[in-house]
């Protein structure tokens, strides 16, 4: 098992790597060797903030180098597949900003490229790693909620630039051929994977999207989709890049089942979890508040982290921690990263063509 993590970052594109560099720097064991960015202003400050002596601009040279055993890619949505297949190729294990390729067909190759390499894949589903969703998902494991009957998922922002991310990504997050799409694959992304986690896959979509107040944007600002699930439950997915709302930002998730209910309100003022039992003696029968506070059997204090980045340390020191104790998969994997592609992907060809599509099986392919 490995007791070091030395680890090569590609672009500084999406803000994310900005959250996960500073996981890494809190992480003992865990080191960024090597920066590369093809904006190399950005990139040489990032490395200079992170102390990293090694940058440069050519990231297939960072791909090659025999001192890294992690690339972490979070550029361009639309340049993930080159990067993450090149850096398979050269027996790195990938980690993946989501979402992870802007087309189903892209994911598939990625996918089959770590596969074939024997490395590990990982598609950066940070949502998961939130305390209000973990406590979600151990509500469901015990089986609170007896059969899930339908689900709703409300994700948004005010829009990247409002929120604070920087120019260049509010930029090329609006041009679709680097973004892929709007509020739909971007907090899409986060709502599906999520969804699947909690209530399994998504068999069918019927969406619709519009932009209703972001003239300048050439997509979408608004999305919203209904599903149905493997199981046969029903749910809707509305996510939005101009949301007006106190902090920004919005993580709203309802599961309804046969005997409960549970409410996640992530990323609000006061995050929390509510759950309601129906299968209880009258006396506790009703709406409860769980504790969501951190296990202190967690190995690295993230409670100093805003209530909406805590996340992120979560899950960097979860990846790292079972690479170091060699537990495979590191993370949400990414064929995982692929079943929310074809989500997403089907999501837009039902707002283009005004009919409900079934979820693409998506076979594994050689590179």
């Amino acid at each position: 098992m490995p007791d070091e993590a030395r680890i090569g970052m590609i672009s500084w594109a999406h803000i994310h790597a900005e959250f996960r560099a500073r996981a890494i720097s809190e992480i003992p064991g865990a080191r960024i060797i090597a920066v590369s960015d093809d904006n190399e202003v950005r990139g040489k400050d990032a490395a200079d903030r992170w102390q990293v002596a090694d940058f440069t601009p050519d990231w297939m040279s960072l791909v090659d180098r025999d001192d890294i055993d992690i690339v972490m890619v979070h550029s361009e949505n639309g340049r993930h597949a080159a990067q993450v297949i090149a850096a398979a190729r050269a027996g790195k294990h990938v980690f993946c900003e989501k979402p992870i390729a802007t087309t189903p067909a892209d994911a598939r190759r990625m996918a089959d490229a770590v596969r074939l390499a024997g490395v590990d894949g990982t598609a950066a589903f940070v949502s998961r790693f939130s305390k209000e969703a973990g406590r979600v998902k151990a509500v469901l494991d015990a089986g609170v909620l007896g059969d899930v009957l339908f689900t709703r998922s409300l994700i948004g922002l005010a829009g990247i630039a409002e929120i604070g991310c920087p120019p260049e990504m509010a930029h090329w997050m609006s041009e679709p051929s680097l973004g892929g799409g709007g509020a739909w694959i971007d907090e899409g992304s986060h709502a599906i994977d999520l969804l699947r986690w909690l209530a399994g896959d998504i068999t069918q979509i019927s969406a619709f999207t519009a932009n209703r107040a972001k003239p300048g944007l050439d997509a979408e600002d608004v999305a919203v989709a209904a599903i149905r699930y493997a199981s046969g439950a029903l749910g809707e997915i509305t996510t939005a890049w101009s949301m007006s709302a106190d902090i920004g930002m919005r993580n709203w998730l309802e599961i309804y089942g046969t005997t409960g209910t549970v409410v996640m309100r992530a990323t609000d003022p006061q995050p929390r979890v509510e759950v309601y039992r129906s299968d209880q003696p009258e006396l506790w029968r009703g709406w409860t508040t769980p504790d969501i506070a951190p296990s202190q059997a967690e190995p690295h204090d993230y409670t100093s982290w805003p209530s909406h980045l805590h996340h992120y340390k979560r899950e960097v020191a979860s990846y790292l921690y079972r690479y170091f104790a060699g537990l495979r998969p590191f993370g949400p994997t990414l064929e995982d990263g692929l079943a929310c592609a074809a989500v997403i992907d089907a999501g837009y060809r039902s707002a283009a063509t005004g009919t409900a599509q079934p979820i693409a099986s998506f076979k594994e392919e050689t590179p």
